[in-house]
């Protein structure tokens, strides 16, 4: 567990995580995973003819769980349990794009039902290697808290 506690986490705190690249294994392997295996996916001829992108694109929801294990300073708050998550697809995400998430902290409150945790909401941007927005969205996250006189 981490160190850094809701007591210690400032509405407008701004983390940034560290880039990733996406691959195309990591898309075709999230094909094989989920078993969606739209064209859009994986067939670069299918895409040239029957959409706006300029190749396979990165599943949206594959975007949004690399953006959630990206390395970040949030990786040391205590406990750091996502609640909810919810984004909009921007722009295409492929293979070869390296993304980085922005999270800026826009509410922070302790837990109604249990002094030792608090709820986090965070303001998310996903940002690809030309500064670009892909993704968008909230999070809210479970951490822990101080007690008073912890």
């Amino acid at each position: 567990m981490g160190r850094i506690y809701l007591n210690d986490i400032a509405i407008g705190l701004e983390i940034v995580s560290e880039a990733r690249t996406i691959t195309a294994a990591d898309i075709e392997g999230f094909c094989e995973l989920t078993g969606d295996r739209n064209p859009l996916h994986t067939d670069a001829a299918a895409v040239g003819d029957r959409s706006p992108y300029v190749a396979p694109i990165a599943h949206g929801l594959l975007v949004t769980s690399i953006s959630s294990g990206q390395h970040s300073p949030a990786d040391e708050w205590a406990l750091g349990i996502y609640l909810e998550a919810t984004r909009r697809f921007v722009a295409p995400v492929y293979a070869g794009d390296a993304i980085r998430t922005v999270s800026t902290v826009t509410g922070s409150r302790p837990s109604r039902s249990d002094p030792d945790r608090g709820i986090v909401t965070t303001s998310v941007r996903v940002l690809n290697q030309r500064d670009e927005i892909v993704q968008e969205g909230t999070d809210v996250v479970l951490v822990g808290s101080r007690v008073s006189g912890a």
